[in-house]
Order: C-alpha cells, then sequence, then structure tokens
C-alpha cells in the first residue's frame, strides 16, 4: 500500500519530508521571530541610541522575510520537479545569512563604541552576544534533525562569534585587563554545553523515530491482516455464488489432488456422478490420451507454485465421448499461508474449438486466395499494358505524321478505340482490387482548386467538340490546401464529370465546390450537374450497382460498363465520404460528392515549384546533350520512346535488362534514367538500389511501369526513384518530364 502507516511515516521522515518540515517551522514562525527581534532592538535603543539598533534590526528582518518567503515556496518547487539538493543548500545558505543578521544584535555594543574609560575594558559586550546567540544556537540545535547542514552553518557561525569578540578584546588591551583564561574557560563549557544539548536532542529524535517507526510498523501490519481478511471473506463469497449458480463445472481439489466437492454443472459435463468423481482423482478419472503433454505439465506446475492457471486439454467423459475441457484453477489459502484448497471452474469449449480449427482453415485458404488474386491482377495489369503502350504510342507517332483523311480517319479510330479498351482495363483491375484487397489510401497535402479545374481542363476539349459548356464553380470559402489522397479524389471526378459529359447530348456541365469547416476538418461538397437526359426515378437505386445501365438501349447508344459510378461510390466511401444522386428523366442529373478532409498548409515556394504539374512541352533545346538510360526489355516499348524523342536532342542509350542498366550508368553517366519495372535478369528495384550505391554523379530516375497499383509505386519511391510514370505513355508526357529533370541534372553535375 502507498498510502498506509508504514509508507506515510517513511515519506515524513525522509530528506524530502524533513526539508518540509524544517521549511514549515521556520516560515511559519516569522512574526514571532520578528516581534522578539524588535523587542531586541527597543532595549538596544533605549542602552546605545537608535542608529545601530535600528540598522541591525533592518538587516535582520529583510533576511528573514526573505528566507520565509523562499522557504515557503519549496514545497510548489519540488513538486514542479526542482531538485531536491539544490533547495537544501539553498536554504543552508538562508540559514547562514539569517545566523549572521542575529549576530548584528550581538556587535550593536561593539560599534557603538561601550567603554567606560580608556584603561578600564567593559566585559559586558562577549557577556551580552552569548546571551543574543544562546535562544538561536538553542533553536539551532533543535533544527538539526531536520536539515544539519542548514543548523550546523547557524551553529558555527554563533559559535565563532563570541570568541572573536574576546579575541578583539584581547588585542585592543595588548593582553592586559581581565582574566582571559578565565573567559576562555567559560566560552569552552558554554560550547560543551551546547554540544551536550544538540547530542541530547539527537537521540531524543532518534528514540522518537524508532517509536514512530515501531507504531506504524504496528498500523501497517493491522491494516494488512484486516485487508487480507477481508479480501479472503470477498473471495470466500464470490466463490460460494459460483459454486451455486454457474452453468460450467465447479470442482474443489485439496491439496493432495483428490476432490473434495463438485457441482451439478461438474456432474452434467462429465456424465459421473456426485459419488463417483468425490474422493477420487480428477486427472486419472478424466484425462484423454490425446491431452498434450505439456499441458499436464503446465497443471502440475501450478499447483506446485500455489498460483492461479489456466488450461486446455482434452478429458474422456463417463460415455467414452472426448470434450475439450478449459480449466481455471484458482488456489485457497488457510491462516498460515498453506493451500487449503483448489477451486475448479470448467467449461466445454469442443464447439468454440472445431469453430476455431475452422476459422483458421478458412483464414489461410482466403489469404492464399487474395495473394494469388493480387500478384495475378498485377500480372494481368502489366501484360495488358505492356501491349497497349505500343498500341497508342505508335497509333500517336502515325497521327502526327502527314495522312490522308482515310488513314487519319483509321489512325483516329485505332486512338479513340485504343483508350476505350484502356479504359475499360483500369475500370476492371480498380475494381478487382477493390474486391481483392480493399482501397490503398495515401494521404498527402494538395492544391483543392487545382485539383478541381486541372479535370476541368481534361475533359475541355472532349466537351467543346460536343457543343457543350463545362464550367467550374468553386466558393470563396473552400480552402486551396487540404490533406487526403489527391489522386483518388481525381480519379472520382472524372468519371462523374466524364459522364456528366458522355450523356449530355446539348447545353452544360456545372461542377460546383462548396465547403464548410467542421471540428473533423473540411467538409467538402462536389455536385456535378448537367441538362442531359437524365435518370428515370425507378433506376436512381440501381445506378452504382456494378455492371449496370439506366437503361440498355443508352448502353448501346453511348457506350460503357457501368463500373465508373460503382467505383467511384467505392473510393468515395473507403475515404470517409458518399456519392449521392438526384434526377428527373429528360431533364439532366446532379451527382454530388460529399467528402471530409483536414485543412492543410500552403507549401513554400520552392516546394510548390516541386510539385507544379508537368506542362506542356513547347522549346526541346533545353535537352540539347542530356544523357538519357531507358531500361526497358520490350522491344515495342524501346522502338516507341526512340521515335517519342527522334527530333529531341539527347543523347539516347538503352539497357536490355537491369544489370545492363547497371553497368551503362557506370560508363555512360546517364543524368536521367527511365526505369522498368519487370526487367529479366534484374529487375528495375533491384537496378535502381544498386546505382544509388554507385559512386557517381547520381541521375535523376522515373519508374516508367506498367504496374500501377500504389504498391508498386510506393515500391519505386521506397527505393530511390524519383518519379512515377504509367504505361501507356504519352509523347508530351515524357517530353515534359525530361525537360523538368534537364535543368536540375545539369547543376547537379557541376556542383
Amino acid at each position: 500500500m502507498t498510502d498506509g502507516p508504514l509508507a506515510m511515516h517513511n515519506a515524513q521522515f525522509s530528506a524530502k519530508g524533513m526539508l518540509l518540515r524544517y521549511a514549515s517551522t521556520r516560515a511559519g514562525l516569522l512574526y514571532t521571530r520578528l516581534v522578539v527581534g524588535f523587542g531586541t532592538v527597543l532595549l538596544l535603543a533605549l542602552i546605545f541610541g537608535p542608529y545601530w539598533a535600528a540598522v541591525s534590526y533592518g538587516i535582520y528582518a529583510v533576511v528573514d522575510i526573505l528566507e520565509a518567503f523562499y522557504l515557503r515556496s519549496i514545497p510548489r518547487r519540488l513538486e514542479a520537479g526542482a531538485p531536491l539538493g539544490r533547495h537544501r543548500a539553498l536554504s543552508a545558505l538562508f540559514a547562514g545569512a539569517d545566523a549572521l543578521s542575529v549576530c548584528s544584535f550581538a556587535i550593536v555594543p561593539l560599534l557603538a563604541g561601550h567603554t567606560d574609560g580608556a584603561e578600564h575594558v567593559v566585559l559586558a559586550e562577549p557577556f551580552f552576544a552569548i546571551c543574543i546567540i544562546l535562544g538561536a544556537s538553542i533553536s539551532a540545535a533543535l533544527d538539526y534533525s531536520h536539515h544539519p547542514s542548514s543548523a550546523a552553518l547557524r551553529l558555527l557561525i554563533f559559535a565563532l562569534l563570541p570568541l572573536g569578540m574576546v579575541a578583539n578584546i584581547y588585542v585592543n588591551n595588548q593582553g592586559h585587563g581581565p582574566d582571559l583564561q578565565l573567559l576562555a574557560a567559560g566560552l569552552l563549557w558554554f560550547y560543551i554545553a551546547l554540544i551536550w544539548f544538540l547530542v541530547y536532542v539527537q537521540k531524543r529524535h532518534q528514540n522518537s523515530m524508532r517509536s514512530l517507526r515501531s507504531q506504524a510498523l504496528q498500523r501497517q501490519a493491522l491494516e494488512d491482516a484486516y485487508m487480507r481478511l477481508f479480501d479472503q471473506k470477498q473471495e470466500a463469497r464470490r466463490l460460494a455464488m459460483i459454486a451455486e449458480h454457474a452453468n460450467d463445472g465447479v470442482m474443489l481439489i485439496g491439496r493432495d489432488g483428490i476432490v473434495r466437492w463438485v457441482n451439478d454443472g461438474f456432474v452434467r459435463l462429465t456424465g459421473y456422478s456426485f459419488d463417483e468423481i468425490v474422493g477420487a482423482n480428477p486427472g486419472a478419472l478424466l484425462n484423454s490420451t490425446a491431452t498434450d503433454p505439456a499441458t499436464l505439465r503446465v497443471i502440475e506446475e501450478g499447483r506446485k507454485k500455489g498460483e492461479p492457471f489456466r488450461a486446455e486439454l482434452i478429458n474422456k467423459r463417463k460415455d467414452g465421448r472426448e470434450i475439450w475441457i478449459e480449466t481455471n484453477q484458482v488456489p485457497v489459502f488457510d491462516d498460515s499461508g498453506r493451500i487449503e484448497v483448489y477451486i475448479a471452474v470448467e467449461r466445454d469449449v469442443t464447439a468454440a474449438k472445431e469453430y476455431e480449427r475452422n476459422l483458421e482453415e478458412a483464414r489461410i485458404a482466403a489469404e492464399e486466395g487474395g495473394r494469388i488474386k493480387e500478384e495475378f491482377l498485377a500480372t494481368m495489369s502489366h501484360e495488358f499494358r505492356t501491349p497497349m503502350n505500343g498500341v497508342i504510342g505508335m497509333a500517336q507517332m502515325l497521327q502526327a505524321s502527314e495522312l490522308t483523311e482515310d488513314q487519319r480517319l483509321y489512325t483516329d479510330t485505332i486512338l479513340s478505340s485504343s483508350r476505350a479498351l484502356l479504359a475499360l482495363i483500369n475500370d476492371v483491375l480498380d475494381l478487382s482490387r477493390m474486391n481483392a484487397a480493399g482501397v490503398s489510401l495515401f494521404n498527402v497535402d494538395f492544391d483543392l482548386h487545382a485539383c478541381v479545374r486541372d479535370t476541368g481542363l481534361l475533359l475541355q476539349t472532349q466537351a467543346r467538340d460536343k457543343g457543350l459548356t463545362l464550367a467550374v464553380e468553386i466558393a470563396p470559402e473552400v480552402p486551396v490546401w487540404v490533406t487526403g489522397d489527391d489522386r483518388r479524389l481525381r480519379q472520382i471526378l472524372m468519371n462523374l464529370v466524364g459522364n456528366a459529359v458522355k450523356f449530355t447530348p446539348s447545353g452544360r456541365v456545372t461542377v460546383r465546390v462548396g465547403a464548410e469547416t467542421t471540428a473533423a476538418g473540411v467538409a467538402l461538397t462536389i455536385a456535378v450537374e448537367d441538362t442531359g437526359i437524365g435518370i428515370a426515378a425507378d433506376k436512381l437505386d440501381h445506378i452504382f450497382e456494378r455492371f449496370s445501365q439506366a437503361d440498355n438501349a443508352i448502353s448501346r447508344r453511348y457506350g460503357g460498363t457501368g463500373l465508373g459510378l460503382s467505383i467511384s461510390r467505392g473510393l468515395a466511401q473507403a475515404m470517409g465520404g458518399d456519392i449521392s444522386v438526384t434526377s428527373t428523366l429528360g431533364q439532366g442529373a446532379c451527382f454530388t460528392l460529399r467528402l471530409t478532409l483536414a485543412a492543410a498548409e500552403a507549401p513554400t515556394p520552392e516546394a510548390a515549384r516541386s510539385e507544379a504539374p508537368l506542362e506542356t512541352p513547347c522549346d526541346l533545346s533545353a535537352l540539347q546533350g542530356l544523357r538519357l538510360l531507358v531500361a526497358e526489355d520490350n522491344r515495342v516499348n524501346r522502338l516507341l520512346i526512340s521515335k517519342f524523342l527522334a527530333d529531341a536532342p539527347v543523347d539516347l542509350r538503352f539497357a536490355r535488362n537491369g544489370a545492363e542498366a547497371e553497368e551503362l550508368a557506370q560508363s555512360h553517366r546517364p543524368q536521367v534514367i527511365l526505369m522498368d519495372m519487370s526487367m529479366p535478369e534484374v529487375n528495375g528495384l533491384e537496378a535502381t538500389r544498386r546505382i544509388r550505391r554507385l559512386d557517381i554523379a547520381q541521375p535523376f530516375i522515373a519508374a516508367l511501369t506498367a504496374n500501377v497499383d500504389e504498391a508498386s509505386r510506393q515500391a519505386c519511391l521506397e527505393v530511390g526513384m524519383d518519379a512515377f510514370l504509367c504505361k501507356p505513355l504519352a509523347r508530351q508526357e515524357l517530353l515534359s518530364l525530361l525537360l523538368r529533370f534537364a535543368e536540375t541534372a545539369r547543376v547537379t553535375e557541376r556542383s
């Protein structure tokens, strides 16, 4: 017990407790000391005049008041964590100053020149000094047990004062005058009496401490005995209630391991009658050969140590059926501390064990299935995107060449079909990932206004081609910088705004953004309104279902798989929000995204520049002499990149695997490396690790991969890559990346 009598006694007589008692006593007697000092100064003023009496009292009062204020602050300072030793030292210094101020009273006769004649020396000064310091010396001796260093310093000062005064008389009278031997003997007996009193007080204090400690020990023993008795009574009462009302089996086992008593629940559990169980050894009667020997050792060790224990074992009922039993056994001790009986509470957990086994098998199967599905999705993503990169890239290059009207029509059809196929692949893979492993979210600080406006800009051309007005309206209260997954938010907006443009033959599409600050963050509302074909009321409940369109005719006319809204709502819910819809058939629809994001601080100008979106390149001369290494095992992709950069003034090299990329990084010293993740021999991640360990001017490394999942992105960044490009890759995106890295690469190389 931390607050028992013994603990209170130890705290009272500890170094901290003694200091606090000393401080409390000294500070509490301040006014008494001031009154006594004032009476003394009045007497001195009558004898020697007011000047030196007032000076000595002023010194005494100032020192005493300062000491009292400091002593009163010690408890608060110690509670704040100040070191105890510092306050013991400071209080001792204050005590020394107080002793010197008391001595100022004693030397007033010397300062006032109290003599009866030139030859007759007045010996009242040392006598007066001894009388003044006598009471203070007794007080210091009484304080010795509480604060030894403080008391010792005061006693030393008081002892030196009369000795100094006698020495002064001897020097001033050149060895003549009173019997100095007798005066010295008197001082000696004064010191002996003071020391004897100090020793006496200390012995009394030690005797008192021993007596108080003995009393505290007795009170502590009584309290402990009472608590043990109370706990035993409470435990006995609880056990009696359990034995009387429990459905589980309850058994009392003696020190010899023999059953003393069982309840009806135990009889039902084992099938044995009361008379068959009582007087028998429970292990010999019930244990099955299938019981784990280690469990039996746990039970034996628990019994030997006399400690409560829990175990699960297999018991055999009277009818021969084996059941799993959970046993909780608690010892009950007699007054001498010996185990009187063990109380065993036993429960049939056979069904729980079977369920646990089935659950574990299901968990292992689910984890294996999820792992296989994730591997399949990653493989399919890579295998789909790799050929699509070649198809779309070459179609873009063909589109940029001089074509006849029919050839341009064919090229545009290839690009349109390829992009539609890529969108379908993205939707199916996103949906599969959400089913397999949920949605991975990565929160970053991003520009919300730019995120919404960029979505509008990306779809502006598509809207303009249909003769639609696409407007973005952001309310003034919407913060610019927030924290969230901007990539997922862009994906949701692209789906919602893209659908609005697709299903609106004429009129306008409006994106309205509003926000409200709450305790949880920024409550964001983004409404996408259109004047399109609308949705029938009976279809609104199904519009977010997978592979669902409002009408089969709509699917045939406008295309699409019906996955976009399902994926968008899944992403919104994963981010803690939701999407709702209101619509009237033939009058348009309004999809509303509600989402709560955290507010963020605006980045520094340097960070804002580093996070700026890629701009459309216009002047490729900035790439003059840029050393570029492309690590890509696919021949079509290598050809595509060489065509993309045919008119760019770069020094281009290719590596067919990670090992070759590492060799070229040492010999060619590229400034920028485009690194594919999946390559033979050494993959892109391992190649990046090796390049980062090379003693060369480190290049900028950008991942160029068909693995578009967030785990792949994170893996690339963790090994030291600077950017992440997904296949299919657009020429404009590649040139923008190179322009962004080119100047920085040259500055880094020069430094």
